[in-house]
């Protein structure tokens, strides 16, 4: 029953805000990693995965709200979120201990802060997620990269880790439903449909921005995992 879903769901929420005292970050991202490969597994969700991930910005392409859960299943890490997510339930408490970035991207002044954290940000020894997209591409597509992962990694010197995840299902595409990236419409259509689907992951080689390359490699990155969405994103039946 599809309610029985979420409130296991809410549960997993509740219990991971109750367990932020007891753990150090470390400890509790990997926490979480395993509750989030936990959630997959429950959903039939089977993950195929190719390469392993080296050190630096962690950059995904973004489809749905599974992309969180699927990508901390991966790897244990920060993110970079819109600030709305801190207000809903329990998340907020969660994503700080997580060590995740808000930002208000309509804000100039909050959009600021966080290039300048990310400017001086050590990927290698503190992993963050960041979606290049700045919002979620349509279920087959890859919507234009924002620049601010790439110049953080050219001033900084960090790598980028590049990921690109393909899903056989368009149902898990936020907007699928005709409601145009309702979180919670989605949500609930996935546990009441009882969606599944397989998920096709790839570790990309590293990139390394030199100074004045930032949008070059954003642009080739760009075309290579859009390679993949098109070869490897469409319904199963195909």
């Amino acid at each position: 029953m599809w309610v029985i879903e979420i409130l296991y769901f809410i549960y997993i929420l509740i219990r991971l805000r109750l367990e932020i005292p007891f753990y150090s970050q470390e400890q509790y991202r990997e926490n979480v990693t395993n509750w989030c490969r936990r959630l997959m597994k429950r959903y039939n969700t089977k993950i195929y995965v190719r390469g392993k991930p080296q050190p630096g910005f962690l950059v995904p392409n973004h489809t749905s709200y599974l992309d969180p859960i699927l990508v901390l299943a991966l790897k244990a890490g920060g993110a970079v979120a819109k600030r709305e997510i801190k207000d809903y339930l329990l998340f907020g408490p969660i994503g700080q201990k997580l060590g995740v970035l808000w930002v208000k991207r309509e804000k100039k002044k909050s959009r600021s802060t966080i290039i300048d954290q990310l400017n001086n940000w050590d990927a290698v020894n503190k992993p963050l997620w960041i979606f290049p997209e700045g919002t979620t591409s349509p279920f087959g597509e890859l919507y234009p990269f924002k620049m601010g992962v790439f110049k953080a990694a050219e001033n900084s010197g960090m790598p980028i880790q590049p990921l690109v995840f393909c899903f056989d299902n368009p149902s898990v595409d936020w907007s699928s439903n005709g409601n145009d990236k309702d979180v919670l419409g989605s949500m609930i259509d996935f546990y009441r449909n009882k969606i599944k689907t397989n998920v096709y992951c790839f570790w990309l080689d590293p990139i390394t921005i030199k100074p004045g390359d930032a949008k070059q490699k954003s642009d080739e990155l760009h075309a290579k995992m859009l390679k993949y969405i098109e070869r490897f994103e469409r319904p199963r039946n195909e």
